[in-house]
């Protein structure tokens, strides 16, 4: 029963393999209601899948038969062409992807290049597309043919046709899903095959030296030899360019359609590009161990070779269904992509087309599987056969997509003169210049390319390099390669290597002793396991390695009981790794040669690596590993001369496998590790997601309550309120609930756009990630607001327009020069601009330019209706910050969003707002002050004198000592001096109470929380209109800063005298004392406005001794060098 087990063993393998993928490809595909699901599907595969996907459809089964054939007889002839075969897919993903944004729609290349140019274009690329598409299928075909042949001893026919069924059955029925799951089953297939047949290879090398040995000294390995003008070389030449440019045949232009958008396409063929290079590496390194074991195979004959030679029973079976794999994974691709041009861009164009598209697309399916299948039945050599079907393609149809993609756009006729000359160029190459060793498909795509332009210009078409129609992402591209290179080099210029560090130091100090511990055990072990023969020839060096690790371990293990005078932070920030450097790795590696690779010595080398997995992040564990491998074969040569001194020439077949796995399973644990960290951040961030919805709820209930209060007061109690006392309270509620206290600073605009990119990487968003493209239409570099905040707002509104955004268009933050306005108090028909910058966040196109125009911050943002609840909540913070920046908000779209803000937001937003603090009490130092009591005593006598209620005038003095306490002027006395010597001034020439207090108050409402509101309950409404008037701030709910300008034009319209006898009152004393000012050219400028304003002003208020003394003072600082 064993025996009969083990003879059938692979067919049963085999056997279930197809039938596997026979059902899930029609499991998966039983959604297909229509041409679209047929050929694109509802776009919902995972990066992952579509990655697996573009590998599989890359290499087919040919990779095995063809690529290990030419790399075992040409060496680096081939293998470095077949390297172009991954730039290709990086080249695809990093530079055509962001270009293909207008095809994401299309259902097939022909439909593409017929929106491009005409009808007559697309039939021709659909035919060009189906007939290169029946060749690499009959290949695919042809492959599992003989591959069958040589596993399992199969002849005939009818297995080819058997496997060939299955992939046309499962292809024509389950459309494209059948075809990308059944292309992830394959994909892991031979991602799994193609090492395990590495590792046999090498587990059967008698000698592994002599693979080094073959690649010194085995020609094909030899770079001179590769160069040099002959026809291997023009043959390797055509092949670099074969495998490099981009072909974009139908079933890899498929692979672009199917993704979600453009950010899919990017990462997926980078990704698979990284796939295909360690395939491309895993091909070329089983042709050197061959070429190492036995240099005297026929290249025909290497599979085979393989077969007879390392496979057994199971072992033969596994490889069957990896080469099956391969190939099934191409041929149902290209299946799937033909049948979809022969009905979408044949039949469809040709009014050919029934109403069940379905039906017709699965019978093409099988039409074009059974054609060919008839050719891989008939043709002989895979190597015709694949440049055959090539030519069918790309010298027609990959130059003119090419240059459509790059955005060089022509007429039908143009295309077609290509075409034709591509076309043709192929037919005379093959029939008379065959010989230069160069196929023709790189000539006709040469004449394709020359003839295309030439005749556009020639015949003065249409077009020309008029660029691609979406260019957002292309932008967004550029922008994301530039800020990845400013950060680099900034990372350069500014390491903050001890940062880093200490970023990578245990959190618990427990952690040390433990190190310590495992160190003792495993490096000591490692020690006591070296022969004394071994020992004794390196005995120094032995002697250094253990008295050393010795030492290191000591002081970990004792650590915590260090005194912390000893608790250096920065000692241990740097004694950590470089403690892990060398005890794990660079005395690892000296045991491991020095024991001639003993497994026990590798086992505990490859824990070392897993351990520092756990104990470093990974760029750190990777940079401590390699630095200290290099550091140790560099001291083992020094020391002895040879690395290879200690090396035995046996080895166990079991341990090698042992070792890879292990070397493997370390590598997914570092990976793991870096996984987890990143789940870590992604938790907090969810956690941090949590507490700002907390305060967002919060404030809420605070809105509602504002609410509810307004509400319940009834008609008759808010008429006890009065008109003064309800301001008060707006203006108290207004407090609690929408003020925002800013941190204002600098904020570089090219800082901002990285830094909310950064924030975004931290979102955890359904499906892919917004596409972000910046655009900067202003010189302004930077701007003055809170940073924080600011972040805050566009990241929230960027994460709202992408909720919103389903096709996952890029999402455009444009910034451009604007002006915002609001109205001021006393001046008529009167509008202060401010400077400002525009954002726009947006999926749509920009508006034409609208920096003329004047936004208005006194209006309240508007915001959309259509806004979820948590949305809402989103939109509403939003608008309470840029309210509180006094910008200008439009929140009402789902597409678009506009934000203005100041330049400076402390030109508007008056100082006063950030002042929180409850008035303080002046201190009895302040209070003692000589000059406080001198100014005082004078005033209350002149106020006595002036028959002024000294009662009320001590209440205004009670009042600034409070709200001005703890500030002293710039001469060292106590503020609130300088509001009394301006009260006494103005007491002599004007003797109205209302206008002393006003005196009195004059600097609280612009340098204090005190408002004008307040004051209008404690001492009336004409004391303050009158402070009102004097300062320099529009005391409404929030404090607008107004310019000096402004505020002398509010006085011209002064009203009430008395406001201008107060600002000249208080000019004087400024004045007189002027030299407080460290500035002279703020001395004169305030002298200079004083002459031009105040000084006339006096005249005109009939105070001429003011008038000369502000002139005479002003002269005296103008005279001043």
């Amino acid at each position: 029963m064993d025996l009969m087990l083990k003879d059938y063993l692979d067919i049963i393998l085999f056997t279930t393999f197809l039938l596997v993928n026979l059902i899930i490809g029609l499991i998966a595909g039983r959604r297909v209601r229509s041409l679209r699901d047929f050929s694109i599907g509802n776009k919902d595969f995972t990066t992952a899948t579509v990655t697996s996907t573009i590998v599989a459809t890359w290499f087919g089964g040919g990779f095995i038969f063809y690529g290990l054939q030419n790399a075992y007889t040409s060496g680096l002839q081939y293998i470095i062409p077949l390297l172009g075969s991954s730039l290709c897919l990086l080249f695809t993903g990093q530079v055509l992807a962001v270009r293909m944004g207008e095809f994401l729609n299309n259902l097939s290349v022909a439909e593409a290049m017929g929106n491009l140019f005409s009808r007559l274009v697309r039939i021709i690329t659909a035919i060009s597309g189906i007939l290169g598409g029946i060749g690499y299928i009959a290949i695919q075909f042809q492959v599992i043919a003989k591959m069958l042949n040589f596993l399992l001893g199969f002849e005939g026919p009818w297995v080819t046709v058997a496997a060939a069924s299955i992939v046309i059955i499962y292809s024509a029925f389950g459309g494209i899903r059948s075809v990308i799951i059944t292309d992830l089953l394959q994909f892991i297939v031979f991602s799994i095959f193609i090492p395990i047949l590495a590792l046999v290879v090498w587990n059967h090398l008698k000698k592994p030296g002599q693979v080094a040995h073959t690649l010194v000294t085995n020609p094909v390995f030899n770079f001179k030899e590769m160069l040099g003008w002959n026809p291997k070389f023009l043959s390797a030449l055509g092949l670099v360019l074969y495998f490099a440019i981009p072909g974009i045949t139908p079933a890899i232009f498929q692979r672009v359609t199917i993704s979600k958008d453009l950010r899919q396409v990017k990462d997926s063929f980078t990704y698979a590009a990284a796939s295909s290079l360690l395939m491309v590496a895993s091909l070329a390194w089983i042709a050197i161990l061959l070429l190492s074991d036995n240099p005297n195979l026929e290249s025909g004959s290497l599979v085979n070779y393989i077969i007879t030679t390392y496979a057994y029973p199971g072992l033969k079976g596994l490889i069957a269904i990896g080469i099956t794999a391969m190939a099934m994974s191409t041929a149902d691709s290209y299946l799937n992509s033909s049948a979809v041009l022969a009905v979408n861009d044949i039949l469809k164009p040709l009014q050919l087309y029934w109403k069940d598209s379905i039906k017709i697309v699965r019978v093409f399916s099988f039409v074009l599987g059974i054609f060919a299948l008839l050719l891989a039945l008939r043709s002989t050599d895979l190597l015709q056969l694949m440049l055959l079907s090539g030519s069918f393609y790309m010298p027609i149809v990959t130059v003119p997509l090419l240059l459509a993609i790059f955005g060089f756009r022509s007429s039908s006729r143009s295309v077609l003169i290509g075409m034709s000359a591509g076309c043709i160029t192929v037919i005379l190459w093959n029939k008379f210049l065959t010989h230069t060793g160069m196929q023709s498909l790189i000539p006709g795509m040469i004449a394709n390319l020359v003839f295309y332009v030439g005749s556009h210009y020639i015949l003065r078409q249409q077009g020309g390099w008029i660029g691609i129609r979406d260019r957002e992402p292309l932008l967004a591209a550029r922008q994301g390669r530039r800020e990845a290179w400013q950060k680099f080099i900034y990372k350069v210029r500014h390491p903050q290597i001890y940062t880093y560090l200490q970023k990578n130091l245990p959190a618990y100090e427990v952690v040390y002793t433990l190190f310590a511990i495992y160190v003792i055990g495993a490096t000591y072990a490692s020690f006591y396991t070296i022969p004394e023969s071994t020992v004794a020839n390196y005995q120094k060096l032995y002697d250094i390695a253990a008295h050393s690790v010795l030492v290191m371990t000591a002081g970990f293990l004792t650590y915590p009981a260090w005194p912390p005078t000893f608790k250096a932070k920065w000692f241990i920030t740097f004694a950590w790794p470089a403690g892990i450097l060398y005890v794990l790795f660079i005395v690892g590696t000296i045991l491991v040669l020095m024991s001639g690779f003993h497994e026990v010595q590798v086992m505990i080398f490859l824990i070392n690596l897993i351990m520092t997995a756990f104990l470093l992040s990974w760029p750190l564990m990777l940079f401590v590993s390699l630095v200290g491998i290099i550091i140790g074969c560099l001291v083992f040569y020094m020391y002895c001369g040879d690395l290879y001194a200690c090396t035995s020439s046996t080895g166990s077949g079991q341990f090698k496998v042992i070792y890879g796995i292990l070397l493997f399973s370390s590598f997914l644990i570092a990976l793991f590790r870096f996984k987890q960290s990143q789940t870590r951040l992604e938790n907090k961030n969810v956690y941090l997601e949590n507490i700002y919805k907390q305060l967002k709820d919060e404030l809420s209930e605070i809105l509602g309550y504002k609410e509810t209060l307004v509400k319940e007061l009834k008609e008759d109690e808010l008429a006890l309120f009065g008109t003064t006392a309800a301001a008060y309270m707006q203006q108290a509620i207004y407090r609690i609930t929408d003020y925002v206290r800013l941190e204002v600073s600098q904020i570089k605009l090219e800082d901002l756009i990285v830094e909310i990119k950064d924030i975004l990487k931290l979102k955890d968003f359904d499906g892919q990630s917004p596409q972000l493209s910046s655009k900067k239409y202003t010189k302004e570099e930077s701007i003055y607001a809170d940073a924080d905040k600011i972040k805050q707002v566009l990241a929230d509104s960027i994460c709202y327009i992408h909720k919103h955004n389903l096709s996952n268009k890029t999402i455009v933050i444009a910034l451009e020069d604007a002006m915002l306005g609001h109205s001021v108090e006393h001046m008529k028909d009167y509008t202060r601009k401010l400077k400002a910058i525009k954002i726009t966040i947006t999926t749509q196109e920009l508006l034409s330019n609208t920096s003329n125009r004047v936004y208005m911050f006194d209006q309240a943002p508007s915001i959309s209706r259509m806004a979820g609840d948590g949305d809402r909540k989103a939109l509403l913070n939003n608008a309470r910050i840029i309210d509180a920046h006094y910008g200008y908000a439009e929140l009402d779209k789902e597409d678009t969003h506009i934000y203005v803000l100041p330049i400076n937001v402390r030109e508007v937003r008056g100082k006063v707002m950030e002042l929180l603090r409850a008035p303080a009490v002046a201190s009895e130092e302040e209070v003692k002050h000589p000059l406080a009591i001198q100014l005082e005593e004078e005033l209350l006598n002149k106020t006595k004198t002036a028959k002024l209620d000294t009662n009320v005038i001590e209440k205004s003095l009670n009042t600034i000592k409070r709200y001005h306490a703890g500030v002293k002027r710039k001469s060292g006395e106590p503020f609130f001096t300088h509001p009394i010597a301006v009260a006494l001034i103005l007491l002599d020439y004007c003797k109205d109470q209302d206008a002393v207090i006003a005196a009195l108050l004059h600097d609280t409402v612009e340098d204090t929380s005190l408002s004008i509101t307040h004051i209008k309950a404690m001492f009336g409404e004409k004391v303050a209109f009158i402070v009102g008037k004097v300062t320099n701030l529009e005391d409404k709910i929030r404090r607008l800063s107004l310019e000096e300008h402004e505020n002398i034009k509010r006085l011209i319209n002064y009203e009430d005298e008395r406001a201008a006898f107060v600002k000249l009152a208080d000019r004087l004393h400024n004045m007189r004392t002027i030299e407080g000012h460290l500035s002279l050219s703020k001395q004169k400028h305030i002298a200079n406005e004083t002459l031009l304003f105040f000084v006339p002003l006096a005249n005109q208020l009939g105070v001429d001794h003011v008038a000369q003394e502000l002139e005479k003072l002003s002269l005296e600082v103008l005279a001043k060098k």
